[in-house]
Parts: C-alpha cells; sequence; structure tokens
C-alpha cells in the first residue's frame, strides 16, 4: 500500500470547507475522518505524504497505565482512548479496507534493581483498581513462564494484560483512506499562514492560493511551534525524537512485549522483532545515528540477552511532537473563536490518538465534549493569545 495514493497532488480546494486541517499525521487524518462522519466539508493539508514520519514509524503499542498525567487527569483520558480503539478498527477497516492490525496485548515491565522493583510494586496500589484490566506483580521464574526469551536475572516484572497494539503506518493509512471515502480532501500542499478577520480563522494561505473555511485545525505534530507566529501564541512543541531497530532471529518470537527502563522488545505482525527506543533533543534531524542502534542495542540485550545474535534489518528515526508539560494540547486557541489545535501526544500518539480526535471534532462541532480529561489538554494553560 502506498500512503501517496492519497494525496491529490494537483487537485484545487473546491470551493470554501467547513474545516482545514493541517498536518496529514494520525491526529489530522482521524480528525477528519470524524468530522466527515458528522456531515461537514473537510480538507487536509500535508506537506509531505499521509503517515510519513512519527504516524507511519512509531511502535504502536498502547500502554494507558504510564505516561504524563498518569495516574492523574490522564488516566480516564488513557483508558477511553485505548477502548474506543477497539470498535474505531472496525469502523476503518469497512470504510477503507485497511486492517490496522488491532489487538490486545499483554506487557511485562523488567525490574533489575531494588528501588525500581518497589516503585513497580507501589504503582500496583492504584493500578489494580483500574476496570478492565488485571495488573500484578511477578517474580522472576514467573517472568520467565509468562515470556521464556525474558531474561531471567531480572528481579521481576510488572505485568500488565488488557494493553493493546496497533501497526502505525495501516492505522494512518486506514485513518486517510477511510476519511476519503466520507469526502474528505487531502491535498499535498504546504500550509503558509491563516487567512483572518477579527478573532476569527477564515481559512489557510498556501503556496499556490488559499483555502477559505469555517475553522481551521492546527495537526502539525513536532513542526507545530511553527504557527506560533500565526496565530499569536507561542506553541510549547518541540521534536522528539524516537529510533527503532528491527531484527530478524531464529527460535521462538517475544510474544509478550518486554520494557525496560523506557525501552522495548515484541515480535510484531512483519515476522520481525522491533526494539527501542530513544528520547533525543535534537532539533528536525531524522536521520538514524550509529549511538542510539547500540543504546537501544544495550537495552534489548539486558531485556532478552539470548538475541544477542539477531539480524538488524531496518534501523529507523522519527520525531514526536513533546509538549513541555508533557501533556498533549487539544482545543481552541485562546483569543479565536475557531482555531484550534490538535498535537504534542510525545510517545503516546497513537494511543491517545483516538480521545484527542474525538474531543478535538466534538469541541468544533457542539464546544463540548463527553472523552474525559479533555480539560487538562486545553491550549489556554499555556497563556493566551
Amino acid at each position: 500500500m502506498d500512503s501517496n495514493l492519497l494525496i491529490r497532488r494537483n487537485e484545487v480546494a473546491t470551493g470554501p470547507r467547513d474545516v482545514v486541517i493541517v498536518g496529514g499525521g494520525i491526529a489530522g487524518c482521524l480528525t477528519g475522518y470524524l468530522l466527515a462522519c458528522r456531515g461537514l466539508k473537510v480538507t487536509i493539508l500535508e506537506t509531505d505524504s499521509v503517515g510519513s514520519h512519527a504516524s507511519g514509524f512509531a511502535f504502536g503499542e498502547m500502554g494507558p497505565m504510564e505516561g504524563a498525567g498518569i495516574p492523574g487527569p490522564l488516566l480516564d483520558f488513557s483508558v477511553w482512548s485505548l477502548n474506543r480503539h477497539i470498535s474505531l478498527a472496525a469502523e476503518l477497516k469497512e470504510d477503507s479496507g485497511v486492517d490496522n492490525q488491532h489487538q490486545v496485548c499483554d506487557r511485562l515491565k523488567l525490574a533489575f534493581d531494588v528501588k525500581t522493583m518497589r516503585q513497580y510494586k507501589d504503582d500496583l496500589k492504584w493500578q489494580q483498581k483500574v476496570e478492565g484490566f488485571q495488573v500484578e506483580w511477578l517474580d522472576s521464574k514467573e517472568v520467565v513462564k509468562v515470556e521464556p526469551r525474558a531474561n531471567p536475572d531480572s528481579m521481576g516484572a510488572s505485568y500488565l494484560q488488557g494493553a493493546g497494539s496497533v501497526e502505525p503506518y495501516r492505522y494512518t493509512l486506514a485513518a486517510g483512506q477511510a476519511a476519503e471515502k466520507r469526502g474528505v480532501e487531502i491535498l499535498l500542499r504546504k500550509a503558509t499562514g491563516l487567512l483572518t478577520e477579527g478573532d476569527r480563522c477564515v481559512g489557510v494561505t498556501t503556496e499556490t492560493g488559499q483555502i477559505d473555511s469555517g475553522a481551521v485545525v492546527l495537526a502539525m505534530g513536532p513542526w507545530s511551534r511553527l504557527a506560533s507566529d500565526w496565530c499569536g501564541m507561542d506553541i510549547p512543541v518541540t521534536p522528539l525524537k524516537g529510533q527503532i531497530l528491527r531484527l530478524r532471529h531464529l527460535g521462538e518470537p517475544v510474544r509478550t512485549s518486554i520494557h525496560y527502563d523506557g525501552s522495548y522488545v515484541v515480535t510484531k505482525g512483519d515476522g520481525l522483532t522491533w526494539a527501542g527506543t530513544t528520547e533525543e533533543l535534537v532539533g528536525f534531524d531524522e536521520n538514524p545515528t550509529n549511538d542510539a542502534r547500540d543504546k537501544v542495542m544495550g537495552d534489548l540485550l539486558r531485556m532478552v540477552p539470548s538475541l544477542v545474535d539477531a539480524e538488524l534489518v531496518q534501523h529507523t528515526a522519527c520525531l514526536r511532537p513533546l509538549t513541555s508539560d508533557g501533556i498533549p494540547i487539544v482545543g481552541k486557541v485562546p483569543g479565536w473563536q475557531n482555531l484550534y489545535l490538535g498535537t504534542g501526544a510525545g510517545r503516546k500518539g497513537i494511543l491517545w490518538s483516538t480521545g484527542m480526535c474525538h474531543g478535538l471534532s466534538d469541541l468544533i462541532i457542539s464546544g463540548t465534549t463527553d472523552v474525559p480529561g479533555i480539560d487538562a489538554l486545553d491550549p489556554a494553560r499555556f497563556g493566551g493569545a
């Protein structure tokens, strides 16, 4: 499947739109799809191609029990987002014909020192109260029974049953194609600014002209800060580089995803074992590096020593949008009636995409949403325009 097939390269947007979305990652494509399902006329502008950055190169596993704002304002939001992925996968497949390979999966978080072990056990106190999941502590022998590939020298692991995963590129492609089936235009066009009338945004300027619209959504991922001058608000988003290795090896696959110190490893549907990741603040450099390869391999061998002879097949890097407080930005830009932001999910962009996009589409249409936790994502927390 080629995502470029989604892009209408030479067409001009046909008249005014209800909504123009700047950005063709999962945030832009899924928001466009949800708005179109509710009858709105939508255009998505993408500079490169759909899913060509973090949305297409992410790991795709979705763990709702960790990350910024968890436990706290984003716990219910994360659980809601995970549950919505189940029904959404079927909906997108029906509309697009693309299977995003959603599945329920289990996670092991290994501890190799007493401090980490105590922290994981302490986390169980609130994790075990969350409905819909089974979370428990396993000693080292129990860990190996669950996942024979795991390092038998760990002190044990937190074991979560009921997480989820999708294939990120297929997920983004499905959202984009489903959006098109619902009448959304996806144009290969670089946005250069906003058309405004007082406190209203009435369209977007591009390299080749302008598109009039009733509302505008900025879903520009790690490039969101570049739109700060457009809307008169500092958008505190920076690129967080992450690198992933894909390996081929003999013997049994890694069936249960294993996590350690922010890194992970699991064998995926393509038959390759994926290992990652890094967290690098290096600007807009998307080039894979040897240092990152060595770091990921070191963590991989700590988790699964038996993969020492694995063959490196592919090494990728992508940039994820990270906010200054680690929490996404979703909602109306302060000082504007109809300009919205949807960005900043960091390493949890695939999981949080459902909650972010449903919340955003609700706010655009009715001004309110039932998605829990959206108030905590309000752009107003960073000040007004």
